[in-house]
């Protein structure tokens, strides 16, 4: 019974490595089942992608040369404009009020100079009434100083008209002060104040004035000695009064001589000046009571549509002017890689499905820029500006527009997936279907794609690779079938 199970277990191990053996050699030589691409030359592409904007290459913003409220707006938005082309009409109503102000004014200031001149002939006639008197009070003394008079009539006849002479001058000395304090606060003093006289000639009026002051009270005192009998006839006296009375004649005569309206005449006829220029210039601000565009182009940007006042500090309008461009910001990674000349693809997003345009790269900005990723990241990037080389009405200001630039392409060329190429120690090579079966084919391999590289060496045309060379069932000399 022992040696009955002793062989039973020797048979069941032979059968059990039997069939082992017969599961593993089924194994082995069974086909595989894999995944291949069959070489065939084509054109191969590296592109990458950046989001832009269709955009005018130069702006130009039109202000208005005056402030005032709007009566028209001759353009829309979008509108293509010409030079000289109406944008829009200011209202003028303020400025013919502020032309007729400045008339007016013009004919206050003209009354002015008129009754500068009038007033200056009566005081003129005033001072000659003056320099008359004086004269003849003047041979009045003399010929008292000549009389002899001893008695008491006699000698109060001379004060009386001792008295009545100082009167005189004092009464002279109250009208020069009276017409140099006007003189000084109508002309002097508008006239230094609006910067138009030296400080010199303005302390000097000051100084003529307190001098007549002085003079005045000095006579005022000379008066009362006189009244108090205190005066006889001394020739000192007559001597101080003939000289009195001779520096009054002397000061009218220096009055009469001087024009003190020249300079006020000046002084108005300046403000005349500065007005008609004023006139002008409000006259100019009338003919630009129309806003004309300054260049050909496209309005992109209309405020003065949005308000009903137009301010020579803020635009009216934005005009779009020279090509009409898509701008995009790349990478300084890939700046290097991207030309002017080069083509490009333009694509707009469509629901229906995108829309893809050639264009071209027209210029590339000389420096970069900091910008913000989508993820708050700082990168640096350089403005490149494509394009279209046609369709370009489809292209509206403000668009949002992809561009596709080509990094690299070569024609002919033998592509793998990368998932089909392997290290084999420093050596790449392939899983090659031939004859049906599976073998290690080095190959050279150059540039990499977005998900492919170009099989410089190694393969031919036709030849078939398993796409994914990491399956661990993979073994040389196996057989396959192609999925």
């Amino acid at each position: 019974m022992t040696a009955l199970n002793r062989n039973l277990k020797i048979v069941l191990s032979v059968l059990t490595i039997a069939g082992a053996s017969c599961y593993i050699y089924l194994a082995i030589s069974r086909p595989l089942a894999v995944s291949t691409i069959v070489l065939v030359p084509q054109e191969a592409r590296l592109t990458f992608t950046e989001q832009g904007v269709a955009e005018y290459e130069d702006r130009v913003y039109v202000y208005p040369h005056i402030t005032g409220k709007l009566l028209d707006i001759n353009v829309t938005e979008g509108q293509t404009v010409k030079k000289g082309d109406v944008i829009c009409k200011i209202d003028m109503s303020d400025v013919s009020f502020a032309i007729d102000e400045a008339n007016a004014q013009i004919l206050s200031l003209e009354a002015q100079i008129r009754n500068l001149d009038s007033e200056r002939q009566r005081i003129n006639d005033d001072l000659i009434a003056q320099k008359n008197n004086l004269s003849k009070e003047l041979q009045k003394l003399n010929a008292q100083e000549n009389s002899e008079k001893t008695t008491a009539d006699q000698k109060q006849d001379a004060q009386n008209q001792q008295i009545e002479l100082q009167n005189i001058v004092i009464s002279q000395n109250l009208s020069d002060i009276v017409r140099m304090e006007a003189e000084f606060n109508n002309t002097t003093q508008k006239l230094y104040e609006n910067g138009q006289l030296p400080r010199k000639d303005y302390e000097a009026a000051l100084d003529g004035i307190n001098k007549v002051k002085a003079q005045y009270e000095q006579n005022l005192q000379q008066l009362e000695i006189i009244k108090a009998g205190q005066v006889t006839a001394d020739p000192a006296y007559y001597n101080a009064m003939r000289a009195a009375v001779q520096e009054q004649i002397n000061g009218i005569n220096e009055s009469l001589s001087k024009d003190y309206t020249m300079s006020m005449k000046e002084y108005y006829n300046a403000q005349i000046d500065s007005i008609y220029i004023n006139i002008e210039r409000l006259k100019h601000s009338a003919v630009n009571a129309e806003v004309t565009s300054t260049i050909d182009g496209v309005i992109i940007d209309l405020p003065v549509s949005k308000s009903n006042m137009a301010s020579s500090a803020a635009y009216l309008a934005e005009i779009a002017v020279g090509r009409l461009l898509v701008s995009v910001y790349v990478s300084t990674n890939d700046i290097n890689t991207i030309n002017v000349g080069d083509p490009v693809d333009l694509i707009l997003r469509r629901r229906g499905g995108d829309e893809i345009y050639e264009g071209r790269v027209a210029k590339i900005d000389n420096k970069a820029e900091v910008k913000i990723s989508s993820l708050g990241v700082e990168e640096r990037k350089v403005g490149v500006y494509a394009e279209p080389a046609s369709h370009c009405e489809v292209f509206q200001q403000g668009y949002d527009v992809d561009v596709r630039f080509l990094v690299y392409s070569k024609e002919n060329a033998l592509v793998l997936p990368r998932t089909a190429v392997f290290k084999d120690g420093d050596t790449e090579r392939v899983w090659e279907v031939f004859n049906g079966k599976l073998r290690k084919t080095d190959v050279i391999t150059g540039m990499e794609l977005i998900n492919n590289v170009i099989i410089d060496s190694g393969l031919l045309e036709g030849a078939v690779v398993v796409s994914d060379s990491t399956l661990k069932e993979l073994r040389e000399g196996a057989g396959v079938i192609i999925k």
